[in-house]
């Protein structure tokens, strides 16, 4: 009971840093405001979170389990079929809802941390291997790509995906995006057939 309290408290905790980050920016989401924001005193939140660069740890963890929730209609989908359908990961890949998950202002300002604080970027580190795990457990699942180096193959998945959304976040004509986003998910779509064709 105690530590399903505890947990409730540092969920509400994070959640509550998480929404003030969007608003004023990770530099500028302190403790203070976060306990204004959730009516609690600051105590309390160091009670849970000592210094702001463990309740940083836990925020990326928050981002990796929303993260994770984009796979989660093709590991629905291998449920009930044997074989991988490759549009839908494509599509799901470069679903608009990953910026819908999580707020890209946040991820990269976490992200902006990684280069002065080592803490910080094992913690970014293990957030990109579990997504790259979790990818490869899928191809492993396909008949045909889990015949190859799927681990591998995700690797240059993640590559292509993760530079793709770098880019992407820069372009604001609607046509000019469109036309990189099919050019990205193409690359992926090509990865992806040279393994199951045994390429």
């Amino acid at each position: 009971m105690k530590n399903s309290i505890r947990a409730e408290r540092e969920s509400e905790i994070v959640e509550g840093f998480y929404k003030l980050a969007q608003e004023v920016g990770l530099e500028n989401a302190s403790i203070a405001k976060i306990a204004k924001r959730l009516e609690i005193p600051p105590s309390l939140i160091m009670h849970y979170f000592p210094t702001k660069d463990i309740l940083i740890q836990e925020l990326i963890t928050f981002i990796l389990e929303h993260y994770q929730l984009i796979y989660e209609p093709i590991l629905t989908q291998l449920r009930t079929s044997k074989s991988l359908d490759v549009n839908k990961l494509v599509e799901r890949l470069f679903s608009r809802e990953w910026n819908l998950l999580f707020d890209d202002g946040v991820f990269y300002s976490c992200y902006a941390l990684t280069f002065r604080n080592p803490t910080i970027r094992e913690a970014y580190k293990n957030l990109h291997v579990a997504l790259r795990r979790t990818l490869d457990e899928i191809l492993q699942q396909d008949p045909v790509l889990g015949k190859g180096d799927t681990e591998r193959l995700a690797e240059q998945i993640f590559v292509v995906v993760e530079g793709a959304y770098y880019y992407l976040g820069m372009i604001d004509d609607e046509s000019e995006y469109a036309t990189k986003l099919e050019f990205f998910k193409q690359q992926v779509i090509d990865l992806l057939n040279v393994v199951g064709v045994g390429g």
